[in-house]
């Protein structure tokens, strides 16, 4: 009888507290989340996270609409996921019951199924689809995965085939077709967060139809007598007369013959796009700006005024503020100075700043620059007056539609009385919008 009794123990699985890859597991599920829960914190508080700034791989990863699913942020599910995985390892103590280790196992196979699975999903999308990387994201997607490995490694398989998984038994392990059957669910369910992130966009982009009643809830917040008119102050963009365009009843007179401009001056219809050259979203913009430009021809004229959301030329913004990168100030310098030189010329220096995902370096911007101007062009271009008083004015409409729309999310299109701030996904969204604050159609 002792033999038999000894028999019987050699077959059942250890005590899970007992064995080193556990702990393994849990400090892996440690760090995994760690890092979700930074970007948990960052996506809750529109935030970047500490040391991605604008332009970096962790920017364009978390401004992406891959970092949402059903309109909420992947990062908070992912972190109960982790969490809930590192808890359950605490109910598979060497007291519980068979029954007990079959239920832990149960909520263990599933979840790190979904880990492992969503782990390949979100590294195959900034592979193949966003092209850039988060050092966040990959640490917890690493972390987690091999922690989800090392458990599936290392489930007890019941020693006995007809041992069940769903009735009561004294006999210990989990069954494989049990496990099997485990695993389908949880693949299903990376499935289901596939499939949600496909057929559901999140909406990014706010459009605020800016009355005096609407704004009088922010006037509170407006600091200087500037502050308080402008807050007070629909946009209500329209010409005043040929090529002049007035904003925020006149406090923004713009002669349209001398800003950069997509279309025709002389267009009867004009709208006012804030872009900043180190912006995600702004980048993702520009080609569609130049496209529903072509479609609408000379009925939309499309101004278009580099903003910096930097403090160093930005007045308006706290030095305190993370979207911003060390560049923006000296791009959004280099674009009005080549306008104002060259204006010709200045297409081609856009074109060529908004080509790709990624903003160039200064140094690669001035050199482009100075082809375009020559060295001293550039020189005497950089250094007149103008360039600065524009940026400045550019910066005060980007601080007066802040007031007005309750929004600094950039890029910012300033429609008739409508303030559009944050990403539009296509062309046939602005020709949505064109169509339903300006009742303009295509002709």
């Amino acid at each position: 009888m002792s033999e038999s009794k000894d028999s019987a123990d050699s077959v059942r699985p250890a005590p899970v507290s007992a064995l080193a890859w556990m702990n393994w597991a849990r400090v892996l599920l440690v760090i995994a989340m760690a890092a979700a829960g930074h970007l948990a914190w960052v996506s809750i508080h529109d935030g970047p996270a500490a040391g991605c700034g604008a332009g970096s791989g962790c920017n364009a990863v978390l401004q992406s609409r891959w970092a949402y699913w059903l309109g909420v942020p992947v990062s908070v599910p992912a972190l109960l996921v982790y969490v809930s995985l590192f808890g359950c390892t605490f109910l598979l103590g060497p007291k519980s019951s068979p029954d007990e280790q079959r239920g832990s196992w149960t909520a263990i196979i599933v979840l790190s199924v979904v880990i492992a699975g969503s782990a390949f999903w979100f590294v195959s999308l900034q592979v193949f689809v966003i092209q850039s990387f988060c050092k966040y994201c990959l640490t917890a997607h690493a972390c987690g995965c091999a922690a989800a490995l090392i458990f599936l490694w290392n489930i007890p398989y019941a020693s006995e085939p007809d041992t069940p998984m769903w009735q009561s038994s004294p006999r210990r392990g989990v069954p494989r077709r049990a496990a099997a059957w485990l695993v389908l669910m949880g693949l299903f369910g990376v499935a289901a967060l596939a499939v949600g992130q496909v057929l559901v966009q999140k909406q990014r982009n706010v459009v605020t139809v800016v009355t005096a009643a609407a704004t009088n809830r922010v006037s509170s917040s407006a600091g200087t007598a500037s502050d308080i008119a402008s807050a007070m102050a629909s946009p209500n963009a329209h010409l005043i007369a040929p090529r002049t365009l007035s904003l925020y009843s006149n406090q923004f007179v713009i002669n349209l013959g001398e800003v950069p401009m997509l279309g025709s001056p002389d267009a009867p219809h004009v709208i006012v796009c804030l872009l900043d050259y180190t912006c995600t979203h702004c980048r993702a913009l520009h080609p569609i700006l130049e496209q529903v430009g072509q479609q609408y021809s000379n009925q939309l004229g499309i101004v278009c005024l580099p903003v910096s959301l930097s403090a160093e030329c930005n007045p308006f913004i706290t030095k305190m503020n993370l979207h911003a990168s060390p560049d923006s100030c000296e791009l959004a310098r280099l674009g009005l100075a080549v306008w104002r030189a060259r204006p010709e010329a200045y297409p081609k220096f856009e074109n060529w700043m908004f080509d790709g995902p990624k903003p160039p370096e200064v140094s690669e911007a001035r050199e482009f620059a100075a082809g375009i101007l020559g060295q001293d062009g550039l020189k005497l271009a950089l250094a007149n007056p103008w360039v600065s008083r524009q940026l400045l004015i550019d910066c005060k409409i980007h601080r007066a539609n802040w007031l007005a729309a309750d929004s600094s999310a950039m890029p910012q299109i300033v429609m008739g009385d409508a303030v559009s701030s944050g990403p539009l996904n296509s062309v046939g969204h602005l020709q949505m919008l064109l169509n339903r604050y300006m009742a303009l159609t295509l002709r």
